[in-house]
Parts: C-alpha cells; sequence; structure tokens
C-alpha cells in the first residue's frame, strides 16, 4: 500500500502528512510547498469546520460522480461542553471505543457484514479536515450506515503495537473488517480477531474516492482487496479462510528461515576457508547472577510487625504502647490494612538505620521534598533493565521500538492515574515540576496587553513565569485569597473589574491572560478550591480570554486529582515527589485544544522533522508530546515510572495514601499543639488551615512551625535543623522556595527582603532573621532601618528615655516544615513529638 500524505493547515503554518510523523506544522519561512494552499489559510487559522444542523441533500457527485441519492439523517446539535472538541461532533455516526478490549469486542459482535474504523488523534491537524467530510458522506448515504458498522478510535488510547497491527501508521486513516459472521466465524469463539481487510489514507484530498472504495467493497462481499496508488480499493479475487492466512504466513515464515540457514551456511563456509573457525572451543558460561535480596546487601529482610515495634517500645516505654493503640483505634484508616508494619522495614526502613547508639533508627519527615523509593520498586526497576535492550526512541530499530511502546505504555498509565481522558489531555515528559513551568512561560501566546495574575502562596517556579509576561511587555500581579474571593464574585456582573487587564484583543486574534494557583502550597499544606480554574475561565470574553495553570507537584503524591473535574489548561508535576525515583523527571499536562496556541521559540532533537542549516527553514512534528519534548526524552527513567505506580496500586492507590496521611496529619497537629512549657507557653506555632473546620479539605499533609522559647521569642530554625539532623530526623527549614506563604505567616515586609539582597542568598546562608524595633506601648511597629535612620538624624543621645522606649526584635525568615507521605509511619510522629518535647521544654531564645 502507497502513502500519499495530504496537506493540513494549523494557524499560519502549513504542514504534510507523513508515514514517522503523519502530521507536522511547517515554520513561516517555508519553501516548495503548494501554492493553492495558501487562499485558504487564513480562513483556516481563524475559523472551525461546523457541521449543518438542517437537513442534508447530497449528490453522489460530490464523491465521484453519479446519481443523486438523498437522506434525511440530521447532526444532533451540539454538546456546548463539546465546543472546540471537533472529534466529538456527529457522534451518532460512530462507535467510539477507548480500550483495546472494547475495539475487538466491537469487531466481533457487530450485526453488519463490514466494519470500518476511523483512526483519529485530538491533534492531528490532517484529521480534523478530513472528518467533517467523512462525516457529511455518510450522512448522505443510508446504503452506507445501514451496510457498514462505522467505529472511530483515538490512537492515543490503544497500545501502539495492537494499533500499527491494524496497519496504522499514520494518520488519518480508515480500516476495514469483514465481521466474523460474514467470514463464516463464531464470534464467541476464541478465534484470532479480525484482520482488516484494506488500510485506507483518507486526507481531505481522498475523502472524495471514499464512496467508491466502500461500495466497491460492499459490491464484492466475498473477495480479497487491494489499495492502488491512487487510494482507490480494488476487489482482486476470492478471499482467503483464516486458515488459508495463516498458512501463507507460516509457509513466508520458513521461506525466511530457510534463507536465514542458508546465508549462515555460507557464512560457516567462508569462515572455514579463511582459518577462522574454532568450533571445537567451548562456549563460554554465562556468570551466574547474584540473587537480589530485598534490601540490596544480600541479607534476608522479612521482618514481623512485632520485631519492628519492639525497639520502639523499649525506647518509649509503655507511653508509646498506649499512645499508639489509641491512634489505631481512633484511625483504623491507617497504614494500608494493617501493610505499613511489614512494608516499611523492608521497603525503607532498611535504609534507616541508626545514625548513632542509642537511637531506634532514622525519620524521614520530607515528602514534599522528595518521596521516597522503595526496594522493591528498584528491583522492579533493575530487573526490567536487565532483562531488556532500550534504545535511543527516535529509532525504528527492535530496541529503539521497544523504548517507544514502554514510552507509550507509560503516557498511558499517567493519564488513567489522573482520569485523563486521551483526547482532552496531553502528557509532555519535562526535566522537572520547574521544567513543566518553564515550558507554559515560554511558549505561552503573551502580548502586551496580557496579565500573570497568580496566588501569593506559590512556588518560586511559578513566581518566575513572570518574567516571560514582562519580556513581551504584559504585566503581572500577585494577589491573597481574600483578594482572590473578591475578584470571582465578581465574575458574573463585572468582568472587568479588579484590575482586569483591558479588552484590547477581537474574537479573531483575543488576549490571553495566565492565572496559576497551587492545588496545595508546598510551604505550609494548604490546599485551595480547584472549582477556581473554571471560574477564572469563566471571566473570559470574546476579546479577552483567561487561561489557568495549576500546580499540582505538592498535592499530587498524596491527594487524589482528577482531572475530568478540573477545567484548568495546564497542570505540572514530577514523578520523584510521588514515589521518590526517577529524579530530573517531570511531566506538564496541557490541554489538547489549547496546544495549537502555544508558541514554541527553540526547536532541537526529536521535536523537528525536517531542517535546513543554511536557511531559516523547519518543520516540526505535529504530535504535542513530539513537538514540546527537545531532544531524546530521559526514556529509561520514564519506563521506570511503571514500577513506583504498581507500587501505589499495591497500596490501594492514591486514596489510600491520602487516608493515611490525613490521620497521621491530625494526630501530629493535635500532639505539637498540646505541647508547652513550664508556664504554659506553646512550645510550637503550627501554620496553615489545620483549625479549619473543614481541615481534611483545606489542609494536606504538612505541619509547617516556629519554635518558641518561653516568652513567646522564636528559636533558630537554623539550629534545630542542625540538632534535628543528629537526632535522626529529616525535615526542612528555611522559606521552602515559598517566598509568599512564608513572610505572610512569618509577618515579614518584603521591603525588608530586598534589604538584604546582597547579603542573603538563599536557606543555606546564615542570616534568619530580620530585626524590627517596636515601642514600648501599642504601637505600630518600625523597620530597623526607618529607626536607624531617625536616630542618625536626632539630637537624642544614646540611653535617653526615649531611645531606651524603643525594643528590638527577631523576625525569622524561615521555620520548621514537617512533611508526610506515603510511606510515613505513626513511630515517625511520636518520636518527632518526643524530640521537640524533651529538647525545648523550657528553652530560651539565644541569638548570636
Amino acid at each position: 500500500m502507497l502513502h500519499n500524505p495530504g496537506y493540513y493547515l494549523t494557524g499560519q503554518a502549513r504542514g504534510k502528512c507523513g508515514t514517522t510523523c503523519p502530521l507536522r506544522d511547517v515554520s513561516p519561512a517555508r519553501r516548495g510547498l503548494p501554492r493553492a494552499l495558501a487562499p485558504a489559510r487564513k480562513a483556516q487559522s481563524n475559523q472551525k469546520l461546523v457541521e449543518p444542523r438542517q437537513p442534508l441533500t447530497v449528490t453522489q457527485g460530490l464523491f465521484g460522480g453519479g446519481k443523486k441519492e438523498s437522506s434525511t439523517a440530521t447532526a444532533p446539535p451540539p454538546d456546548p461542553a463539546d465546543a472546540g472538541k471537533w472529534w466529538r461532533a456527529n457522534s451518532d455516526l460512530f462507535t467510539e471505543v477507548h480500550d483495546d478490549n472494547a475495539f475487538y469486542n466491537e469487531l466481533n459482535n457487530s450485526n453488519k457484514s463490514f466494519i470500518a474504523v476511523e483512526w483519529y488523534a485530538p491533534w492531528c491537524k490532517g484529521c480534523e479536515k478530513s472528518y467533517p467530510e467523512v462525516c457529511k458522506l455518510l450522512r448522505a448515504s443510508d446504503n452506507l450506515r445501514n451496510s457498514i458498522k462505522f467505529m472511530k478510535v483515538n490512537v492515543e488510547e490503544l497500545p501502539k503495537p495492537m494499533v500499527r497491527a491494524q496497519g496504522v501508521t499514520a494518520l488519518p486513516r480508515m480500516s476495514l473488517y469483514r465481521a466474523p459472521s460474514a467470514a463464516g466465524l463464531d464470534p464467541c469463539s476464541n478465534a484470532a480477531p479480525p484482520r482488516p481487510i484494506a488500510v485506507l489514507d483518507i486526507p481531505f484530498s481522498k475523502v472524495k474516492n471514499l464512496k467508491q472504495s466502500l461500495t466497491t467493497v460492499l459490491n464484492n462481499p466475498d473477495s480479497a482487496f487491494a489499495v492502488d496508488p491512487n487510494g482507490f480499493i480494488m476487489a482482486t479475487g476470492p478471499a482467503l479462510s483464516p486458515e488459508q492466512m495463516d498458512k501463507a504466513a507460516q509457509k513466508r515464515k520458513a521461506e525466511a528461515a530457510a534463507l536465514e540457514a542458508g546465508g549462515a551456511s555460507i557464512f560457516e563456509k567462508l569462515k572455514a576457508a579463511a582459518g577462522l573457525d574454532h568450533s571445537d572451543k567451548q562456549p563460554s558460561q554465562p556468570a551466574q547472577a547474584t540473587p537480589a535480596s530485598s534490601n540490596g546487601t544480600g541479607t534476608s529482610t522479612d521482618a514481623t510487625s512485632s520485631s519492628y515495634l519492639a525497639p520502639f517500645v523499649r525506647q518509649y516505654g509503655e507511653a508509646f504502647t498506649k499512645a499508639r493503640q489509641d491512634f489505631l483505634q481512633r484511625h483504623p484508616e491507617y497504614g494500608y490494612n494493617g501493610q505499613i508494619d511489614e512494608l516499611y522495614p523492608k521497603e525503607v526502613g532498611v535504609r534507616m538505620k541508626p545514625l548513632r547508639d542509642g537511637q531506634v533508627q532514622q525519620h524521614y519527615l520530607d515528602y514534599t521534598g522528595s518521596g521516597v523509593y522503595t526496594q522493591s520498586q528498584l528491583e522492579a526497576i533493575f530487573d526490567e533493565l536487565r532483562n531488556n535492550m532500550f534504545g535511543n526512541p527516535h529509532s525504528q530499530n527492535p530496541s529503539a521500538s521497544l523504548s517507544t511502546d514502554r514510552i507509550d505504555e507509560v503516557r498511558r498509565r499517567i493519564l488513567r492515574h489522573f482520569n485523563a481522558d486521551p483526547a482532552d489531555w496531553q502528557l509532555v515528559f519535562t526535566r522537572s515540576a520547574t521544567g513543566a513551568l518553564q515550558l507554559v512561560g515560554e511558549t505561552f501566546p503573551w502580548s502586551a496587553s496580557s496579565m500573570f495574575r497568580y496566588l501569593r502562596t506559590n512556588h518560586n517556579s511559578v513566581l518566575g513565569i513572570r518574567e516571560y509576561a514582562i519580556q513581551h511587555g504584559g504585566s503581572f500581579q500577585a494577589i491573597d485569597e481574600s483578594v482572590m474571593d473578591e475578584w470571582l464574585g465578581a465574575a458574573s456582573s463585572s468582568p472587568h473589574d479588579h484590575n482586569d487587564p483591558p479588552a484590547e484583543g477581537s474574537p479573531e486574534s483575543p488576549t490571553y491572560s495566565l492565572f496559576g494557583f497551587p492545588a496545595e502550597d508546598n510551604y505550609a499544606g494548604v490546599k485551595f478550591p480547584l472549582d477556581w480554574a473554571k471560574n477564572v475561565k469563566q471571566r473570559s470574553t470574546e476579546q479577552h480570554k483567561w487561561m489557568v495553570l495549576v500546580d499540582a507537584a505538592a498535592f499530587v503524591p498524596t491527594q487524589p486529582l482528577d482531572l475530568s473535574k478540573l477545567d484548568a489548561d495546564f497542570v505540572d508535576i514530577t514523578f520523584y515527589k510521588l514515589f521518590g525515583y526517577p529524579t530530573g523527571l517531570g511531566a506538564l499536562l496541557v490541554r489538547t485544544e489549547v496546544v495549537p496556541l502555544l508558541h514554541k521559540v527553540f526547536w532541537g532533537g526529536g521535536s523537528v522533522a525536517l531542517a535546513t542549516p543554511g536557511d531559516n527553514f523547519h518543520t516540526m512534528k505535529c504530535k504535542p508530546s513530539d513537538k514540546l519534548e527537545d531532544g531524546t526524552v530521559s526514556f529509561l527513567d520514564i519506563i521506570s515510572l511503571r514500577h513506583g505506580f504498581d507500587f501505589l496500586d499495591k497500596l490501594g492507590g492514591v486514596s489510600q495514601v491520602q487516608a493515611h496521611t490525613e490521620a497521621l496529619r491530625s494526630w501530629t497537629y493535635d500532639a505539637l499543639s498540646s505541647l508547652r512549657h513550664s508556664n504554659g507557653a506553646p512550645i510550637v506555632e503550627i501554620y496553615g488551615m489545620h483549625a479549619h473546620p473543614d481541615c481534611d479539605k483545606r489542609q494536606g499533609p504538612i505541619l509547617n512551625f516556629q519554635l518558641k522559647a518561653p516568652d513567646g521569642s522564636p528559636l533558630s530554625y537554623r539550629t534545630f535543623e542542625r540538632e534535628a539532623a543528629e537526632a535522626g530526623f529529616h525535615v526542612r527549614t528555611g522559606a521552602e522556595c515559598n517566598p509568599g506563604a512564608c513572610y505572610a505567616y512569618l509577618g515579614v515586609k518584603e521591603e525588608e527582603v530586598e534589604a538584604l539582597a546582597g547579603e542573603k542568598e538563599g536557606c543555606d546562608d546564615d542570616i534568619e532573621f530580620v530585626q524590627r524595633s517596636i515601642p514600648a506601648g501599642p504601637r505600630k511597629s518600625i523597620h530597623s532601618s526607618e529607626h536607624l535612620a531617625a536616630l542618625a538624624n536626632s539630637t537624642i543621645r544614646l540611653g535617653h528615655p526615649a531611645e531606651i522606649a524603643m525594643k528590638w526584635i527577631n523576625v525569622p525568615l524561615g521555620s520548621v516544615r514537617v512533611s508526610l507521605g506515603y510511606m510515613s509511619t505513626f513511630e515517625d510522629s511520636y518520636a518527632l513529638v518526643d524530640f521537640i518535647r524533651t529538647t525545648y521544654f523550657d528553652r530560651q531564645a539565644s541569638y548570636s
């Protein structure tokens, strides 16, 4: 079968279908493309093909000549929710399937003699252009609809080897099948699934041939078929039975084997003639692999629950035993139905040996910094690497094809994990969540009228996107949650209140603005309403469109994220926060309908299909992941992801992780907040929404706190980090890359931070306080720089009562973050609370 590619249009670019990458974008500096396409270019970039709602009367001549054939079949009214989703129009004409089992089931249980399957991808511009014409053809022909069962399959939803086995190596295509009943087979038997009798390319230019080809099939029900170079189906004689086809295949296989054996014989003779035959030597025996143990050390780790808990009982006594029993009674959702006591010692605890005598074990409490990998996860990963050869997926050789297939499997697995329809969402692998956010900033359709508005409590990596808005002449604005509620509350009545950008765009070329917020902030673990995404987008007008970015990196390790219910345009995640390994790999989930709006600047590696070194010419691949992923993806890391998801499934999925971590958060918060100095003052001040009536909906499993002296002065968080590390606790201190949340909770002013420019370099330097003076009476605090400037211009001597009335205080620039995750245990939380109680009881503040 010859593939005659068709052209398509997208935005300001033009591309050509190909077999390796079926559809491609073309840069504005293009050469050698048909001039006949130019007039349609502008219209195609600004208009969508819309199916008419009135009854159709279509002449057969439109599809190849002949007499008129009328039909009263009408298209159903479009669903407003499907606006912009061309593949969901005319759904009444097709049976749509979403997995391989449904595909084979529909093929094997057809009440019609033939089945035609249209293969498409939501991002395929050639598919988008030809699909309405195919629908017009079917709606105009009662005979075709009554005689052939039409199916529709998104290639992103089925395994790629299975798609290729149906002859689909380019898009758009249609494969034709003879129903099992028509072939004399029992559809209920265990016979092999039907094979395509013909595979057609159906770009826009060839849809006109489709009716003639389908009619040829109907008029020759017992024939075999072939496709001529012009794209027409031809009858070639009696069809072979499945047994005859199997025999023919076996014959070809035997002939190939004979040729291979003959070649080997000749090769052996040549070696012998050259004196290179050393067959008398015994072949070397392969080295025996050392069986891998569950802890990687060659020792057994079949620890029972009692042996795991015994050291804690010895260390903490009866108080621990009673606290644990009370906790389990209050929180039966903890521990994955009792699995945690067996899993933790084997999977994580084996790497958390005590740092010194007298310790029970180390305690990992930095899951927001990074998740932990498990022993069985690593064993599965390296077992797969040991037993397979994976190559660069940009090739077509066996190792490259294996990599491609596994990567596609992982993409589908991730989309299923987030309940994301592959037609609605595209997954682009990036170097991290930060890389995903950078990709949004780089490709977003900024203009001088654009605004980047974001919640103040975003991660630094979200804040950094504002540089792209500024670069394009746009503006940015940080807002608090209270302002957010006010802004959204005015959406329906006053769409341009609250400093919205002016509507300087047009319906044909609107202005795009971006709003970004975290699903859960990484500082205090506060969760924000996900329906903000829908509410923000409702503020859009024809001239000004709001798009929404949700930073989900801190959210998804412990909370279910259902993308079928999230009306965002971009979602970023990172995988090492989910299950520890691999690092340096994240993903951007982007709406399919948004992809054509993205303006990619840099191109290279696998993202480009054609390029010339001398002229400014290049064509981009059109599959979103191919176009947006530069160079060779980290394919071994991507392949390893499935083993991390396998372990999460073993625990019962992320909903079980959510229940497990929420039980620990609740207990740890109650225990920490009850700690008191001898004078009754609290030892810790905890930030977040832990005391909120709906804390399970507003608070994630993060406890961010400040240690307090008996007089209320802050204790050094840097000292706590050092002392906690010596005691075997893995925690995070500082601003945790979230200055908005940190400074808001601690009461640090932005001008105080800006005054430290050139002195403080990050969380690892020695500056952890700013000094501020406050009056003796109930007056507003005064910043130290203001106070010193006033003293410098004053004649009041030091020691004067007016000067002594000012009191200097230390305001911390960071705090302590304890974050819980899927392998956290009650023992971790209990040990932390005991450490803080015994170490910081009645400790006085000391600043040096």
